[in-house]
């Protein structure tokens, strides 16, 4: 079935934007060149066979699974733009076997033709150069590039310039050449499960990754068929808005609705451990509702109120304690101070007696010097007189006064002495028996002022403990009120009313976009026209067909007899052929960016019956043959399988490399690297 001629399709464009035209394996490229593997690929189908053994030795059911069909794709992925080339066991494996390897290849893009080069060894450069052979790119050795620079340089990245949107709107998320690339060369791994799985955790391919895994592809892959219009991609972005927007307020209305009873919950507890505190006699405070009409007319509300009302009388009684107390502070402070100004007093007395002692010891001193100076002048002669001062009238009559005041003084002192010696004792008595009365009203007073800020203390606490009380009853009982009564927590109701307003404009908009689709129908009928096509050239049975749909404003891909069918061989060829008529409407239709590139990974192996298998290679085929060879198709289409392709495309034209794990030649890199490795590892121990 010539599905262009039988669909009346015209080509839009003659060549694919990206194909690969060769594909060379070095293990070396000094001192000297040492190539592994040189594969020319065409435009067109092109069939990498690893044989498989027809024999039931043991040793044949592996001849095709290791010949290295996987590392093949992955390789071509690699000079495609992809930062891996296998899985890390893999790459360590052929970098072990090629330290110095590397892979070239000579790719189309949008009719430039690029030679590139990229190495198998970790921390190196890749080599781009422009309008040259793989082999003049060796001998130059210029135009390095890293890997972020390398899919700009080839111009990968120019390719989603010409799409209608840059970003899957709901998320916000670049649409990359890596997410293309991904959905062009799907994971073995993947096992063609369904049309958005494009790459399995267990490639460790490292491709970026969507924040919604079916959502996020399926935008993709109708973002770049071109089946997006101006006002539908408005619309989409406002919806993306709108469902954002309903996310933040159903989070913020389910934390709202948290809020209530997180906060009854605290304060109900709250409220039951100070009760409990208040009235440790009370039994059963934790069983006991809040509020509970007459049934229980000890509720925790009436608790409350009794608790309250004990902490009042104490309160009053402790009051009434302080105001004794303090009545007594003051009176023993009155009886201090009168202690206090009598024992000032007696100091003041005593200060004047000890000032009238002073006053008669400086004048029996003042006698004392004058003796001492008759004493020491008496041999001398008297200036006045003309004779010695012992003989002289006047000095003798004085001599005899100062004896006659020694007498008197020494009397005098005596008797001062002993009065003084009296009174000073007296004084100090009277003293010591004042201070002994002021420390006694002082201890007491130090301890009535101690009892009295203890019971002001206490006070204060128990009318923090009447307000703490208050308070988490009341908090308890709004946040009661909030939580089960309509209207009673307004900024809940009124996150709902906005919440409502945001959804019925998501319905609107969901309408307006559905409408939009209907102007679809063209470009969807003609690609669901190509799918059903696909079908009925693979299952020639009669009453198969296939459906494209958007369902949801997501691509959806099915294949009918009647209803729907379902089984693993059924979703398989589903996607085979989804892909296949997508690569098939890029040919047609001038809007669609897909690069015109598509390679699958063995689908034979992923629950793909034998007939239908060589069908399906049979249908590839005709495509090919629709532009009358390789060289003028618009596309280019590599398939590897370990199952013999129908006998009349075993030729050159069609498989373009034959592997066979039977011998090291067969091997894609003509060698098994795990052996070698283990050889290596021998010899190193």
């Amino acid at each position: 079935m010539d599905l262009y001629k039988t669909l009346k399709l015209k080509p839009a464009r003659s060549e694919p934007d990206v194909w690969v035209s060769r594909l060379m394996i070095l293990e070396r490229i000094a001192p000297d060149l040492a190539v592994i593997r040189d594969i020319p690929l065409t435009r067109g189908l092109n069939i990498i066979w690893a044989e498989e053994a027809e024999d039931d030795s043991p040793s044949a059911e592996i001849t095709g699974h290791s010949a290295g069909k996987t590392t093949f794709c992955r390789l071509v992925r690699y000079i495609l733009g992809e930062r891996t080339f296998g899985t890390k066991t893999a790459m360590e494996l052929i970098r072990g076997a090629f330290p110095e390897g590397y892979v070239a290849a000579e790719i189309r893009v949008r009719g430039k033709k690029w030679a590139v080069r990229r190495p198998f060894g970790s921390g190196r450069m890749s080599y781009v150069k422009l309008d040259v052979s793989i082999e003049e790119m060796l001998q130059e050795r210029t135009g390095a590039v890293s890997q972020e620079e390398y899919p700009k340089k080839l111009g990968f990245e120019e390719l989603l310039d010409e799409l209608e949107t840059g970003q899957v709107v709901q998320t916000a998320e670049n649409i990359q050449w890596a997410h293309i690339l991904a959905w062009c060369t799907r994971d073995q791994e993947a096992r063609f499960q369904n049309i958005h799985d494009w790459r399995s955790p267990r490639s460790e391919a490292d491709t970026p990754s969507f924040r919604f895994p079916k959502a996020g592809p399926l935008f993709v892959m109708r973002a770049v068929l071109g089946l997006f219009l101006p006002d539908e991609l408005k619309g989409e972005e406002r919806l993306a808005e709108l469902q954002r927007e309903k996310d933040r307020l159903t989070k913020e209305i389910e934390d709202k609705r948290r809020e209530p009873q997180f906060r009854v919950n605290l304060y109900d507890y709250q409220l039951r451990r100070s009760l409990k505190s208040l009235l440790s006699n009370e039994p059963d405070i934790d069983s006991r509702p809040f509020r509970s009409g007459e049934l229980f007319p000890e509720d925790l509300e009436r608790l409350t109120a009794r608790a309250r009302e004990t902490i009042e009388k104490s309160i009053e009684t402790d009051e009434q304690e302080c105001r004794a107390l303090q009545a007594q502070i003051d009176d023993l402070g009155g009886d201090l101070r009168r202690q206090e100004r009598e024992l000032a007093e007696l100091d003041t007395l005593f200060n004047l007696d000890s000032a009238a002692g002073v006053e008669l010891d400086r004048g029996l001193a003042q006698r004392q010097e004058q003796r001492k100076r008759l004493e020491d002048y008496k041999d001398k002669a008297c200036p006045v007189g003309g004779v010695l001062i012992r003989e002289c009238t006047h000095v003798q009559e004085r001599q005899q006064i100062l004896q006659i005041k020694q007498l008197q003084d020494t009397h005098a002192m005596e008797q001062a002495e002993a009065r003084r010696a009296e009174e000073y004792k007296k004084i100090e008595d009277e003293k010591d028996r004042l201070r002994k009365a002021i420390e006694q009203i002082k201890e007491k007073r130090q301890h009535a002022l101690e009892k009295r800020n203890a019971l002001v203390d206490r006070i204060r606490e128990q009318r923090d403990s009447i307000h703490d009380l208050q308070r988490t009853r009341d908090e308890l009982a709004m946040w009661m009120q909030k939580r089960d009564r309509s209207g009673g927590y307004e900024e809940l109701d009124l996150l709902r009313r906005k919440l409502d307003t945001v959804e019925s404009e998501i319905v609107k908009v969901e309408n307006e976009l559905s409408e939009l689709l209907r102007q679809h129908d063209e470009n969807r009928e003609r690609l669901a026209a190509i799918f059903s096509g696909a079908v009925r050239s693979v299952l020639s049975s009669d009453g198969y067909e296939g459906q494209v749909n958007l369902e949801n404003r997501e691509l959806v891909f099915r294949i009918t007899r009647g209803p729907a069918m379902s089984g693993e061989a059924v979703e398989t060829l589903s996607v085979l052929l989804a892909d296949v008529a997508c690569l098939i409407y890029n040919t047609v239709y001038d809007k669609a960016r897909l690069p015109g590139f598509l390679m699958h990974d063995s689908p034979r192996e992923a629950d793909l019956g034998i007939r239908i298998y060589r069908s399906f290679v049979r249908f590839a085929a005709s495509l090919q043959e629709h532009f009358g060879g390789p060289d003028k198709c618009p596309f280019q289409y590599l398939i590897t399988t370990t199952t013999a392709p129908p006998e009349e495309l075993r030729t050159a034209e069609h498989v373009k490399l034959p592997l066979n794990a039977s011998g090291p030649d067969g091997l894609l890199l003509r060698r098994n690297i795990a052996l070698t490795r283990e050889q290596n590892l021998s010899l190193w121990r």
